[in-house]
This record gives structure tokens, C-alpha cells and sequence, in this order.
């Protein structure tokens, strides 16, 4: 086989070293051979000569085969220095250039699945310092919020972030969520969408106009009470956004339900609900909190065990949506278990039920959403990344389904195959059965797959996570106006509801689930109600929010994200190879800025500096004689 004159002159470069470290060990006429066949060599590669430099480069590899081996030190020695200056390399590469990089969860789904793999560009906003939660360059201004951004969880109040980098490196895992609030950011949320004003109470428009977000919807709380702690005897606290915003505490024998209003902590007032006012005075005005309920499906039967569901004028209905709503550490009175100091405490909430009928069924199931979920022999369990064990007692139950990995976005339903590749289920599958009991269980298991959030008697307060809430007057499940505005039904909830809500009194009153309006006046961002009402993101932090509310550790749980903390953005799927395949989607970021010209500027520049050595390295002769 000829070589070509690069591969002639790699064979010259090495054995040269074999003649300046070992060469004088030879025999003196086997050492004049040697010199003799370098020198040869080295005159052929400088003519230009590739057949006569191949020979020669045959004949020199077979003589240090045959007269020099490498020693098992020196071969781990070149293998360990060679491995190491790649990973130095590599960590550098992919901290301060791009990076590729597997999504293991469902959080942001439907932008990204689980099993996408895809690059994230690390020059956006500024240039990281690797293996550190740190820059050495940061322009907050390039920061784009509906933006997707790669961030690290250092110092995040997540579990198990912790990792190796390459299996070696200390290191911090690294998420993707989406950027919904910047620093001095005022936020309120209303029917899915997110308004608000920024740092100078200007509106925010980009979060209800942009068209990233317009199959998206955004929840302010992942369950009522959010995390529960104790921070002193006699108070239980509840966090939303990582940050106290209700607490029951024990004041001389007495249960007092207290709100945090942005300055003070005062009395829980359910009540005031009933009528327009301009502060915080209950746990649902915080933020919008109000303007959303948990909702789960009952069957007729399952309905007549929870007999504080008021059913006098309930029409007839297949199934019977509930909605808890208005959650207050006041009224109704929270849930203890075995006293308020072990921090075993739950808000309790207005109930509220309206019927499905075949329409809404029907829409339910066009718009369903679940989890990616792993059928076996008829039970059911989330899909994870590394494998989980079926619970037996927990498992949901999905009788004729073929075993296999499946999920649902906007009501259409895929098996999932190698690699994430998905293919779309036939229409006769009987994931697709439009029966009560199909819709049921896609509805109420098909995100937390645990029989746990079934409705069984006395589970009143355990709700999958599921939402509702108004917008423009229809009533939305699953992203969509499963119940419109001049439907029968939603009137007829409407005046239940109202009816009520005047007829409860201050002391135990009854606040009706209905729309409150979006946070707008003469058409436009009510900045004074944002002001008094909304969720102020903290300096140097940023709101990052999961696309896939019902199953997403986003700030709603880990609270407000420092900026040392934020990575990159990701620029590219590259794998599975389907529609959604290319160049991701997202705000209009510039092209040149600072951290990348930098960087491109320093890779050009070792470039250039690499190619001009080779060039005059290459014009010079290997071989000196010792």
C-alpha cells in the first residue's frame, strides 16, 4: 500500500524520535542503516517525491518494528498525557463554545422530548468559566425572555445535582427551561399566559404575543400549599417560588391562617375575594393563584362519595369534573396530621363540579397530554431514562394495551421506539377509545401514572396535576376551551357558582370559580394592578418555567435562579430525525456579540497560529544527525 507524503512524513516524525532516544543502543552498522534510511526519507518528502518517500517509509517502519518496542510506562505515559489534553480541551470546548447534550426528562415537553439529543451554544450571553458555576463575561442584556436556556444547578434547591464530568471532573448538572421573568420583573398570571411589567413598570408584551408560547401554558404553583416547612415551634410555613407566602401559626391555643403581602405578614382574609380590592389580603391573590383550579374526573358513582359536592341542579353528565380552587390557610380550615408543629399540614379549598357530557369527553380526548409512560402486561409506569420497577400497588391499570412505551401531546397518541423515535398510533388502538373509563384514566393518571391520585373515598385533597382556568370566558382543560363561553353547561356552573358564592357568609364564605379578567385596563397591561398583585422576580435572578407545567422542578419549586447560573441556549436537534429536526426556534437573538466574538476570535486566532507553524514546519527537514 503507498503512503501519501503526509502519512510518509508522520512515519519520519516518530521514528526520528526513536533515533534521538534509542538509536545509539544500536549496532554501529545497523545505526548507519538507520541514518542513512532517515536521511533518505527526509530528502524524498522535501522533492515532493510520494513514491520514493513511501518506499522509503515502508522500509523505515519496518525497521523500528523490528528494533524498538515501546515499555508499558511509556505507552500508559503518551496514552494518559494524550487523554488528558483532550479532556482539557474538551471541558474548555464545551463550557465556553457548545456543548451537545440529552434531555433525560418530560419538563419540556412538547419543545423537547425525552431522548432528543441536541447543541447548545455557550457564547449567547456570556463566556463560562469551566467546571465552575461562574463567568468571566456576562451581558445581561442579551438575555431574552420566552428564551430557552441551559443552566447549572449549583447552589439550586434541587435534589442530586451533583455529577462527574467525563466521569472524572466534580461537577454540577446542567437543566433547560424557559425564561419567563428577568431581574425587577413584576409577573402575574392569568388563563395560561404570563403578563407583566419590567424593572422601569413598562408592559411586557413579548410573554401574551410571542409565538413561541402560543400552544404553551403556564401555571404559578405546582400544588396549593407548595413546599411545606417549620421554621420556628408553632408555625408551618408554605412556599411558592422557594419564598414563604402562607403560614399557619398557634397564637394562644388558636390556629391563625397569616399571608405574606411583600412586607408584612397579616391576617388571611378569604372574604375579601368577594368584592374588587387594590392589595393583597388572602393566599389566592398572590400572583393569580386565584384564577386557577386543580381538576380531576369523577364518575356518577365516585361522585355520591364526597358528599360535600353540592349536586342539587347538576345536569347529567358521563363524567363529572371537580375543581379545587381558591386555596386558603384560613378558610376552608387547613388539614392537620397529628398536630401543626411536624409540618404534616395542607391547604384546603373551595369544591367545586360541573358535568361532562359527550361533547366535552370528546374534546378532552382530542386534546389530552400525558407523560411518556411504559405499559407492561397492563400496568403502567412513567418512562424513565434509566430503567424503574413496576409498582404493584401503585401501577395504574391500562387492560389491552400492547406492551410498549407510549405518550399523548394535543390528543395525538405515538408509540415510542429506539432511540425516541416515535410512529403514530393507529386509530383503532385502545389508547384512543372514546369511553368514560378510557378518558378517566388518561386524564387523572396519565401525567403522575400512580394510582395514589385516584378518587377513592377520602381523597379530598389529593389531585393529579391537572389544571383549569378561564380565559375570555371559556373554561380551559389540557390547553384548550373544553367548555366555551355560551355552552349550556358553563352557564349554568357560572350562576351555581355566583349563586353560592352570595349566599355563603364572611365568616365561612364560599368564593366562586369564575373569570376574573385578564390583568388588563382600556386594552392594555394594568400596570398598578400588576404592581399590587404580581410576583416580583428578585435582583440578578431570573424566572425560569418548565413548557410542561404538570411535571416540571422549575422556580415554582427551586425559586428564582441566579444569574452565575445560566449556561447557554440550545441551537439544534439532532436527533430524532423528525419534524421538529434543525435549527430551534426561539427569540431573535444577535448574531455577534462580545462573548462570541471572543471566543470565535481566540479559536481563529490558535487556528491560524496552529497553520502557520505546520506550514513552516512542514518546509523544514526532520532529520539532523546526533
Amino acid at each position: 500500500m503507498d503512503y501519501s507524503l503526509n502519512k510518509s512524513r508522520k512515519i519520519l516524525e516518530w521514528s526520528y524520535q526513536w533515533y534521538k532516544s534509542k538509536g545509539r543502543t544500536l549496532p554501529e552498522s545497523e545505526y548507519k542503516t538507520f541514518e542513512t534510511l532517515l536521511s533518505s526519507l527526509d530528502a524524498a518528502y522535501l522533492k515532493g517525491d510520494k513514491a520514493e518517500a513511501s518506499r522509503l517509509a515502508h522500509e523505515v517502519e519496518q525497521f523500528t518494528n523490528a528494533h524498538f518496542k515501546k515499555g508499558v510506562f511509556q505507552y500508559t505515559t503518551e496514552v494518559i498525557t494524550a487523554m488528558l489534553v483532550a479532556l482539557a480541551i474538551a471541558a474548555v470546548v464545551r463550557a465556553s463554545w457548545f456543548e451537545p447534550m440529552e434531555i433525560p426528562t418530560g419538563s419540556m415537553r412538547p419543545t423537547f422530548l425525552e431522548q432528543d439529543h441536541l447543541t447548545v451554544s455557550k457564547t449567547q450571553f456570556g463566556i463560562n468559566v469551566p467546571l465552575e458555576t461562574a463567568h468571566f463575561i456576562f451581558e445581561p442584556d442579551q438575555i431574552k425572555r420566552t428564551g430557552v436556556v441551559i443552566w447549572s444547578g449549583d447552589g439550586v434547591a434541587l435534589r442530586e445535582t451533583d455529577t462527574k464530568y467525563f466521569g472524572i471532573f466534580p461537577y454540577k448538572k446542567r437543566y433547560i427551561k424557559r425564561l419567563m421573568g428577568k431581574p425587577g420583573d413584576i409577573l402575574y398570571f392569568y388563563g395560561g399566559k404570563v403578563y407583566g411589567i419590567d424593572k422601569d413598570q413598562k408592559p411586557i408584551e413579548e410573554m401574551v404575543t410571542s409565538p413561541y408560547l402560543e400552544k404553551l401554558e403556564y401555571i404559578p404553583f405546582m400544588s396549593f400549599e407548595g413546599e411545606t416547612t417549620v421554621p420556628s415551634r408553632g408555625i408551618v410555613q408554605f412556599e411558592q417560588m422557594h419564598q414563604p407566602i402562607g403560614r399557619l401559626r398557634m397564637d394562644k391555643g388558636e390556629l391563625a391562617g397569616e399571608v405574606f403581602n411583600g412586607l408584612d405578614w397579616i391576617q388571611d382574609q378569604p372574604a375579601a375575594l368577594k368584592s374588587a380590592h387594590d392589595k393583597v389580603k388572602t393566599y389566592s391573590d398572590l400572583w393569580g393563584i386565584g384564577n386557577f383550579a386543580m381538576a380531576r374526573l369523577l364518575t356518577p358513582a365516585e361522585l355520591k362519595q364526597y358528599p360535600e359536592l353540592e349536586t342539587k341542579d347538576l345536569e347529567e353528565g358521563v363524567l363529572y369534573l371537580e375543581l379545587i380552587h381558591h386555596p386558603s390557610p384560613t378558610y376552608p380550615k387547613p388539614l392537620l396530621a397529628r398536630g401543626v408543629l411536624n409540618g404534616q399540614a395542607m391547604l384546603n379549598s373551595q369544591h367545586s363540579v360541573i358535568p361532562v357530557q359527550e361533547k366535552q369527553l370528546k374534546a378532552i380526548l382530542d386534546n389530552i397530554y400525558t407523560a411518556r409512560f411504559v405499559v407492561q402486561d397492563g400496568s403502567a409506569r412513567r418512562y424513565s431514562a434509566t430503567e424503574m420497577p413496576y409498582a404493584p400497588y401503585t401501577s395504574p391499570s391500562f387492560p389491552g394495551v400492547p406492551n410498549g412505551t407510549y405518550e399523548f401531546y394535543y390528543g395525538k397518541g405515538v408509540k415510542v421506539g429506539w432511540g425516541g423515535i416515535t410512529k403514530g398510533l393507529p386509530e383503532d388502538h385502545p389508547l384512543y377509545k372514546l369511553s368514560p373509563a378510557n378518558v378517566q384514566n388518561l386524564y387523572n393518571l396519565g401525567i403522575d401514572l400512580n394510582t395514589y391520585y385516584q378518587p377513592v373515598p377520602g381523597n379530598t385533597f389529593l389531585f393529579p396535576h391537572r389544571y383549569a382556568y378561564f380565559r375570555d370566558g371559556d373554561l380551559y382543560l389540557l390547553g384548550a376551551p373544553i367548555y366555551k363561553k355560551d355552552d349550556p353547561l358553563l352557564q349554568s356552573f357560572l350562576k351555581r357558582e355566583l349563586k353560592k358564592e352570595k349566599q355563603s357568609s364572611d365568616s365561612r364564605p364560599y368564593i366562586a370559580f369564575k373569570d376574573n379578567g385578564p390583568p388588563l385596563k382600556e386594552g392594555k397591561i394594568d400596570v398598578e394592578f400588576i404592581k399590587n398583585f404580581g410576583l416580583e422576580v428578585a435582583p440578578k435572578s431570573y424566572l425560569v418555567l418548565g413548557d410542561n407545567h404538570a411535571m416540571s422542578a422549575d422556580s415554582r419549586f427551586f425559586g428564582f435562579l441566579p444569574e452565575e447560573n445560566l449556561q447557554g441556549v440550545p441551537s439544534f436537534l439532532i436527533w430524532p430525525p423528525d419534524s421538529r429536526w434543525g435549527f430551534f426556534k426561539k427569540p431573535a437573538y444577535p448574531t455577534f456579540t462580545l462573548p462570541r466574538l471572543i471566543v470565535w476570535g481566540i479559536a481563529g486566532l490558535i487556528a491560524l497560529i496552529w497553520y502557520l507553524w505546520q506550514h513552516r514546519r512542514l518546509r523544514k527537514p526532520v532529520f539532523h544527525r546526533l
